[in-house]
């Protein structure tokens, strides 16, 4: 037992001290700020003012339109962004007026209202290769509200009337839990929280495979194996590293814990939104805290047994790449989960193991799984983490002092079995 205690406390010492194990736990607030970063900048990305042209081929309502979107689109000192001037074409030079206007500058955008714009909506826009997706869009949101006023308004409504037809509702959602009581459901918390539990699974068991496969063929390659090994059962120096690995988890997910608690506390305040402490740490949070220290420690058995089996990291990376698919696929399903809670997807998942931890985090949290589930899901969690780590040990014991030789499928199975 000493001997194990050692081997945790040098492999925590290890595993702490390294660059590796410090970028595994910035890593994943990295790719969130390219992901997210470039998007943010996106959407707050002001319109540049530009020349506008507007041709009404029979419509009346140059006037009308120019004026709907001036009022549409103004700059941070509230004036319109387009400069907007009327053009006058007839079928057979419209298309070399509209191209003429663009290619030498004297309008970024140019708007053709059709005969039948009224009756049909049909308009055309022609703009340079300087306009963004963002500025279409609003343009063409801006042209569907005018004509839904303009269609209100040809009803024999008021404008008084068309404002409270178009006046958007007060809508409160509820959710009833399972005592039966009602409370206001708070969907960023119920799909966020859950959600940055499992990102961050995810990534810290994508980005420490290499720390920890590396570390054992390292170790195999230096021939520090063969000196433990000469005083410590290979069964004992197996659970030293992989309990010793997993503290990293406990550790990493703690200072995740304490950032989390800062953003509820702060964060609101600088985006807007409305959270608190207390709507993040729930009871739901013991179980996401468990699932990933539970999966952590699977993923980390997996590692140190898939380590044993290779003397190089080229070989050691297609196994590794291989179990990341297993990490990744949670991520890509949570938005068809989001959008159909009820689709038994999520529960064949969680009882395929490499899935087992992230799934479990899911149902807690998006699909509110009962007690019962939650408990008896852990206990079968744990006893795949105890087969895997009782298998890898025999498979360990076998390989690990090995050299200079593949190991195949059907050996890995005798050592199991014998």
């Amino acid at each position: 037992m000493n001997k194990t205690l050692t081997i945790i406390q040098w492999e925590l010492k290890r595993g702490v001290r390294s660059k590796a194990f410090i970028i595994s736990i910035l890593m994943p607030f990295v790719v969130l700020a390219f992901s997210l970063v470039p998007a943010l900048f996106s959407l707050n990305q002001k319109i540049q003012e530009k020349d506008m042209g507007i041709i009404d081929r029979g419509n009346g309502i140059y006037e009308e339109v120019s004026e709907y979107i001036g009022k549409s689109f103004l700059n941070d000192e509230g004036e319109p962004v387009y400069t907007i001037q009327e053009y006058v074409s007839t079928p057979e030079n419209q298309d070399t007026l509209v191209e003429t206007l663009i290619r030498d500058g004297y309008a970024g955008i140019v708007i053709i209202l059709e005969p039948d714009f009224t009756d049909r909506g049909d308009v055309r826009i022609y703009h340079g290769n300087e306009t963004g997706i963002q500025e279409i869009s609003r343009l063409e949101n801006a042209f569907e509200q005018y004509l839904m006023e303009k269609r209100i308004l040809s009803l024999g409504l008021t404008r008084e009337d068309m404002d409270h037809v178009l006046e958007a509702p007060d809508i409160h959602f509820y959710e009833v839990g399972k005592s039966g009581d009602a409370a206001q459901s708070n969907l960023l918390i119920r799909y966020g929280v859950p959600g940055v539990f499992l990102w961050l699974l995810v990534m810290g068991v994508v980005m420490s495979s290499s720390m920890l496969i590396s570390g054992v063929i390292e170790e195999r390659s230096n021939r520090i194996i063969e000196i433990l090994m000469s005083s410590i059962r290979p069964g004992e120096l197996m659970t030293g590293k992989i309990v010793g690995i997993g503290m990293l988890g406990v550790i990493q997910i703690s200072v995740y814990l304490v950032i989390l608690l800062a953003f509820s506390l702060f964060g609101g305040a600088v985006l807007n939104i409305n959270i608190s402490p207390a709507d993040v740490f729930t009871t739901d949070i013991i179980w996401y805290f468990i699932y990933f220290i539970m999966g952590y420690f699977m993923y980390a058995s997996l590692y140190v047994g898939l380590g044993s089996l290779y003397d190089n990291e080229r070989d050691a990376q297609q196994s590794v790449g291989f179990l990341t698919l297993f990490a990744v696929l949670p991520i890509m399903l949570v938005q068809p989960i989001m959008m159909n809670p009820d689709t038994p997807l999520a529960t064949i998942l969680a009882f395929i193991p490499l899935t087992t931890p992230f799934m479990m985090i899911l149902k807690i949290g998006m699909l509110s799984a009962p007690f019962w589930e939650i408990i008896l899901m852990m206990f079968y969690l744990l006893l795949w983490i105890l087969g895997i780590t009782w298998a890898g040990s025999r498979i360990f014991r076998t390989t690990i002092l090995m050299y200079g030789k593949r190991v195949t499928l059907k050996e890995i199975i005798q050592w199991i079995r014998g």
